[in-house]
């Protein structure tokens, strides 16, 4: 027995010394502005292109709206996709200071486990508040990764459904796959606002606050 306390007090001891000073610059933030800036223009430009382009070549009388925006949604989903992978490198991984291995690389699956569930508010809070801080902020990196790079790719198979209709048994696995991603997307947005509202519910306040 006390073999395994040492052991867990090594372990949550090395947890506690990675996370010290490990803070959230403004993930949300970052991930809101990607939302209401980049996204946008990116995907109402795909869209006009494939506007200029239909009207030069035009399809089938009466479909060149529906292909127009197909296509427009498959180039934004596609080239957003892209820029989402290099938004998440150079403005959100560096909202996370300083970086650092996973606070939780170290402790037993059990352990780990338990600190989710404590940031996701399924657990009372009990463990060293250092780690699970740390941990919330590592998750909300991750999490706000997902959200820039995944969505994206539901407009390019949301354009694929529009241009080619239901006409075959791929097509309903392909309506299927959006609506599956669509759903993940809801839980890893909600587990984002999740560890939002820990870090800011767990924050010390200043010492100017206590004044």
């Amino acid at each position: 027995m006390l073999d395994a306390d040492a052991g867990w007090g090594a372990r949550w001891a090395r947890a506690a010394a990675r996370a010290e000073g490990l803070t959230d610059l403004g993930i949300g933030d970052a991930v809101r502005r990607y939302y209401v800036v980049y996204l946008p223009v990116i995907v109402l430009v795909a869209i006009g292109s494939t506007f200029v382009f239909a009207s030069l070549w035009p399809p089938a009388p009466g479909s060149l709206l529906v292909a127009a925006v197909a296509s427009g949604l498959m180039m934004g989903g596609l080239a957003s996709s892209i820029a989402g992978l290099v938004y998440a490198s150079k403005k959100i991984g560096p909202k996370v200071q300083p970086r650092r291995i996973g606070v939780t690389v170290g402790l037993t699956a059990d352990e780990a486990k338990r600190v989710r569930r404590q940031i996701f508010g399924r657990d009372p809070v009990e463990d060293d508040l250092r780690v699970l801080r740390a941990a919330a902020v590592q998750t909300r990196e991750g999490l706000g990764r997902q959200l820039v790079i995944s969505p994206p790719l539901m407009l390019l198979f949301l354009g694929q459904a529009m241009s080619r209709g239901v006409t075959s048994p791929l097509d309903v696995i392909m309506l299927a796959a959006l609506l599956g991603m669509m759903v993940a997307m809801a839980f890893v947005v909600r587990e984002f606002h999740q560890t939002g509202a820990f870090i800011a519910t767990t924050a010390t306040p200043a010492a100017d606050d206590l004044m």
